[in-house]
């Protein structure tokens, strides 16, 4: 059963909800963390789509180039002269924006989790690097901001205010490797090669992953360790890729006798996720984790409720178990009151024809076959007389 949960419900209602929750947390050892662009706003990220966010500045700037939101983190913009400049100015505003951001309470719960020996890997979809500030291990399914990256070649550059400015003006500047090699190149007397361009090191939609068969072979490993709980934190899960991911986490950890799923979100999920977490938590993950630690903190309490959910869970066992054995034995006496009509029937039916038969002078197959060698013997032996007679009687005039 799905226990949902309203971080803006009153505390009377939830405490005892998020009491739970915070006992499976304490009780982990292998926890598996996804997190999305939820977990960073407070940090100062704020929604791309607000009235001064950057969606609307990248628009001021290009007012000639009708570009939707989503269509700047897509691959196939490259393909227009104009895109292409709307896209480097987005990501100068970003980068400026994830420069100033902070890591926020959730990302510092994460950090915990991984010092306290609970965490077995982090996920994120986010592109901020909020993570590197606390020296957080992660998996990023997306890229980072961190770095910019060659069109052509393998190169890769720390993202400084350099390239900052000149994204900004929507110009990508050349890679540094490929210019040297044309450099070299053109000393020598050779011909002169392609030059790649510089853009942020993340990932598009339609481009491949340049290290999705390293993610795909660690989350491969992640799931053969047998996670006992999965938390996603901040993500409404849109992606194909990840939504997979996450419902094979899930049915892993649910193996475990005492793994649960947990979301947490603003937003509430569709009716897919229904049978994949067991808490469904509506509200700021920020909000979430400042009463999950508050009962962490309270070991007597955690104790006690874990004792308490093992108790019921227990009892809960038990009643499904007579439950079953319950409709067994119904099951057991219904097919031996099924068995007992039958045979009834069978008999029944048996009787009716032999009555039948009788009535109508009819006799066994046998009895027939005895009549008939009956009467064939007694054929035989009235012709077998007959012969003898006429014999005689032939014998008895020659004589004469």
């Amino acid at each position: 059963m799905v226990v949902k949960i309203a971080i803006s419900d009153p505390a009377e209602i939830i405490d005892q909800r998020i009491v739970e929750v915070a006992a499976y947390v304490n009780k982990s050892r292998r926890a598996l963390v996804v997190t999305g662009a939820g977990i960073s706003c407070s940090g100062g990220i704020p929604d791309f789509r607000s009235s001064d966010g950057l969606y609307n500045l990248v628009k001021a700037r290009h007012p000639k180039t009708v570009l939707k939101g989503a269509e700047l983190f897509d691959a196939t913009l490259f393909k227009d002269a104009n895109r292409t400049k709307c896209f480097y100015t987005f990501m100068a505003e970003l980068k400026t924006l994830v420069s100033t951001a902070k890591p926020t309470a959730t990302h510092r719960f994460l950090r915990d989790l991984q010092e306290s020996g609970r965490l077995l890997r982090l996920y994120t979809q986010n592109i901020d690097d909020l993570e590197a500030e606390l020296n957080l291990p992660v998996v990023q399914l997306h890229g980072t901001m961190a770095t910019v990256k060659c069109t052509l070649c393998p190169s890769s550059y720390p993202f400084t205010s350099e390239y900052v400015d000149a994204f900004r003006q929507g110009d990508p500047p050349i890679c540094p490797k490929c210019e040297a090699i044309g450099e070299e190149r053109s000393l020598l007397g050779k011909r002169q090669l392609a030059v790649g361009t510089l853009r942020p090191d993340i990932v598009l939609y339609n481009e491949d992953h340049p290290n999705g068969d390293k993610i795909g072979l660690q989350q491969c490993s992640d799931i053969k360790r047998r996670p006992d709980l999965l938390i996603v934190l901040g993500t409404s899960l849109k992606i194909p890729a990840l939504k997979k991911f996450v419902k094979l986490a899930a049915r892993t950890v649910h193996e475990n006798k005492n793994g649960i799923a947990i979301l947490v979100n603003k937003t509430a999920p569709t009716k897919e996720w229904e049978n994949v977490f067991d808490y469904q938590i509506m509200g700021d993950t920020d909000e979430w984790v400042q009463m999950t630690e508050s009962k962490l903190a309270d070991k007597p309490l955690l104790t006690a409720e874990w004792t308490r959910m093992l108790r019921r869970k227990a009892e809960f066992q038990r009643q499904q178990q007579k439950s079953t054995e319950e409709e067994e034995d119904d099951d057991e006496k219904e097919n031996q009151t099924t068995v007992r009509l039958k045979k009834a029937k069978m008999s029944s039916t048996t009787t009716a024809t032999t009555k039948r038969k009788a009535a109508s002078g009819q006799t066994t197959l046998d009895g027939y076959k005895v009549t008939k060698l009956k009467r064939a013997l007694s054929t035989s032996k009235g012709s077998s007389s007959s012969s003898s007679s006429q014999s005689l009687s032939s014998t008895k005039k020659a004589v004469k």
